[in-house]
């Protein structure tokens, strides 16, 4: 009889991990993180009840696992399609943002409920587990942006003295409380245009990242207005 390979044996542990993760997600939107039992899952996912603690430690550790093995394939395809699209618009910084603000926007629209299921749970979290959810969610969607604000500091395109790290981040919390309050909260009276939105937004932080030549050349339209 051959013998299972590395890889093979790899392939099924991610296999089942996801199986588990999926029914973890199915529960704990239906029944809450603190009702959701791990007996709940293992019947959801079709497995042995102490199977589980094979592959996660508690249901606090499944918790924190779900945003990043649901929604990595959903990013994983997104990135894909990217270093094509961004060198597409490597030389205008306004191009590239619309371009991220659109992907992220879409992430977060097409897998909202797991983002319910997280905000609904932090509270029970622990400080520990906290942080370890921060990490994966908020750091792992961060990382790609910062690195493209990186290279337009590099290129000229935005000032040399940018964080690019702070500017990820200020760019982020930007925009994403309309989709927050629109998909996540589920607040139907507020109404919004993403594309309004994203237009309205990219614009207002670039005049803050702009290098010198462009922030003169705004005065300089200015001063031939009047």
């Amino acid at each position: 009889m051959s013998r299972i390979t590395p890889a093979a044996r790899r392939a099924l542990v991610d296999e089942r991990k996801q199986q588990i993760l999926q029914a973890a997600a199915k529960i704990f939107a239906a029944k809450g993180f603190d009702r959701a039992t791990i007996a709940d899952i293992a019947r959801q996912a079709g497995v042995a009840e102490g199977s589980i603690y094979n592959y996660f430690k508690n249901k606090g550790d499944l918790l924190v696992s779900i945003p990043r093995h649901l929604l990595e394939p959903v990013i994983e395809a997104v990135s894909a399609q990217m270093p094509a699209l961004l060198a597409a618009t490597s030389d205008s910084p306004d191009a590239m943002l619309t371009l991220v603000a659109r992907n992220v926007t879409t992430v977060v629209r097409q897998n909202a409920f797991i983002f319910r299921i997280l905000l609904s749970a932090l509270p029970t979290m622990n400080a520990a587990t906290r942080q370890k959810y921060l990490n994966q969610v908020v750091e792992y969607a961060i990382g790609a942006l910062e690195n493209h604000l990186r290279a337009q500091i590099k290129s000229g395109a935005l000032r040399r003295d940018l964080n690019p790290a702070i500017a990820a981040r200020a760019f982020i919390g930007m925009f994403f409380p309309f989709i927050l309050i629109r998909e996540v909260l589920q607040v139907e009276s507020a109404e919004f245009d993403y594309d309004q939105v994203i237009a309205t937004l990219v614009p207002l932080f670039l005049r803050g990242a702009a290098t010198p030549s462009g922030a003169d050349g705004a005065s300089a339209r200015k001063r031939n207005a009047r």
